[in-house]
């Protein structure tokens, strides 16, 4: 759906912020208008419904809650401290998806225990993939990148997510949270929720090639 100037007027209600459906799009003068009055535009994982017809006297059957398409695996997800954003952002994500916590403490000293035990979840088919939440990244990605059944990237923004899930099927979404709005977190952790992560047989070649380096 494409959004015009009037159409986000009628939307903003004065706290600086709109939340679209999922692949809106805005006109060039709903650009100039939101930039004009510094309103951020964040997108939820909500698409805009279609239409469906169905027989009468023929009761839908709902889906439970949380369930994605890769059925009611669960997404791990961890924190190394009190990132108070991301926490505010996955709990707002928990009502649709299967994000659970994974039990470890949340320090640093703690992640290449996390690692581990999202990779084995991962492994043995109880989970799809993990979100960890950390200071800086770069001890994040060197452990997760080391285990065959993890394919990490660094969520620096909606772009570098989208790109990730394309191009490598990441299955584990590694955010700096210091650096990171809400709303930001947010839109990032809900593609990341609905991405494909199984890999094409290209990708899983490389990886088997890239495995015998020293």
């Amino acid at each position: 759906m494409i959004y015009t100037a009037r159409q986000l007027a009628d939307l903003h209600h004065g706290n600086g912020q709109l939340v679209l459906p999922y692949g809106a799009r805005l006109t060039p003068l709903a650009v100039d208008w939101a930039k004009s009055r510094k309103i951020q535009i964040g997108y939820s994982n909500i698409e805009l419904p279609k239409p469906v017809v169905r027989p009468i006297g023929i009761t839908p059957t709902q889906p439970s809650p949380g369930v994605s398409g890769e059925g009611s695996r669960a997404l791990l997800w961890w924190c190394d401290g009190p990132c108070g954003a991301g926490k505010a952002a996955i709990m707002a994500m928990q009502k649709e998806s299967t994000l659970q916590p994974i039990d470890l403490p949340n320090d640093a000293g703690s992640l290449a225990k996390v690692v581990k035990h999202l990779a084995s979840e991962i492994k043995t088919g109880n989970a799809t993939g993990g979100v960890i939440l950390v200071q800086t990244g770069a001890a994040a990605l060197l452990f997760a990148n080391r285990c065959p059944s993890l394919r990490a990237v660094l969520g620096t923004c909606l772009q570098a997510v989208e790109q990730g899930i394309s191009q490598v099927a990441a299955n584990v979404l590694v955010m700096e949270y210091p650096y990171q709005t809400l709303m930001q977190i947010k839109n990032m952790l809900s593609r990341f929720v609905r991405g494909q992560r199984t890999p094409s047989e290209q990708v899983q070649k490389q990886l088997q090639e890239l495995a015998s380096c020293g």
